[in-house]
């Protein structure tokens, strides 16, 4: 027996779209409390945390080839109420204890999949191509938290500092839009919800983030790269520069020491000139005496 998978795409749809409507609207109703919220902010936020994002994806894709609808939320009997009862459920029960807050977790998890999912489907089906539909689903994702932490006055928790979440559904849309592209997307909403949680809550639990930009801008690391080159240029000029003072004085200490040998050879030179200039005249002086003593010997015998 098989079963009709096309038969079973409304349903699960429906579930997996409402049931995210009611957790998002629990999980907006916790954020008024730690507010400490009236009555009114409860269900405000609790509202818009439920139905913000996937009322952004239906006003944008209204205009679509395929589709001229209202949101869904304004025609659909059950998303208003399951907002309700979630902003309800919110305001009389205070969620504490461990595991209570990690089973919200996961819980939240499982709504960025299912909404993700329903997204990215819901967009396809408008007749818009693979990038929108991508885009939608992140959007209907995260776009109710976003107007949620807005509202409360701090920072959505998509704009960083906090473990993957939009990212997680960015990878979801990817087995959404293979799935609808073979004509399976009751599965592919069930494997993309399961995906997007699992990355989801694998994040929450390692730690996983994205880098944050701090200080980090291209001209300042151009800025820092060239100050690094003009210090390491300046470095090898200097060593240049004190290689050729070596050099130089190696050179001159060289030039001091020929001075000095051809100065000790000349001086040597001469006075071994002058040795042999005293040992011409003292044989001079010799031959003078030897030469007067024959004159005289000579007299003497004449």
């Amino acid at each position: 027996m098989s079963i009709d998978l096309s038969a079973l795409y409304p349903v699960v749809f429906n579930t997996l779209d409402i049931g995210g409507v009611f957790v998002a609207a629990v999980l907006g109703g916790m954020v008024a409390r730690e507010k400490h919220f009236d009555a009114v902010g409860f269900v405000v936020v609790a509202i818009m945390s439920a139905l913000g994002g996937g009322m952004i994806r239906d006003v944008l894709i209204a205009n679509g080839p395929n589709l001229h609808q209202p949101p869904v939320a304004l025609t659909n009997p059950l998303y208003l109420p399951m907002a309700l009862l979630g902003a309800a459920v919110a305001y009389l029960i205070r969620v504490r204890g461990k595991w209570i807050m990690r089973s919200m977790t996961v819980m939240d998890a499982f709504v960025i999949g299912a909404w993700t999912a329903t997204g990215v489907t819901k967009t396809l089906d408008a007749g818009f191509s693979y990038v929108p539909a991508a885009m939608m689903g992140v959007i209907t994702a995260v776009g109710g938290g976003m107007i949620r932490d807005i509202m409360v006055g701090r920072t959505p928790v998509i704009f960083g500092g906090n473990t993957l979440y939009a990212t997680a559904s960015v990878i979801g849309t990817i087995p959404a839009s293979i799935f609808w592209y073979v004509h399976m997307p009751s599965v592919g909403m069930v494997v993309t919800t399961c995906i997007t949680a699992g990355v989801a809550i694998l994040a929450r639990y390692r730690g996983w983030k994205l880098p944050q930009n701090r200080d980090y801008s291209v001209n300042d690391t151009l800025a820092k790269v060239s100050s690094s080159l003009s210090a390491r240029l300046a470095v090898l000029r200097s060593e240049e520069r004190r290689a050729q003072v070596r050099a130089e004085r190696q050179a001159r200490a060289t030039r001091r020491r020929n001075q000095s040998k051809r100065s000790l050879r000349q001086m040597a030179q001469h006075r071994k000139t002058q040795q042999n200039n005293k040992s011409t005249q003292n044989n001079s002086g010799e031959n003078s005496r030897k030469n007067r003593n024959a004159e005289n010997r000579n007299a003497e015998s004449s």
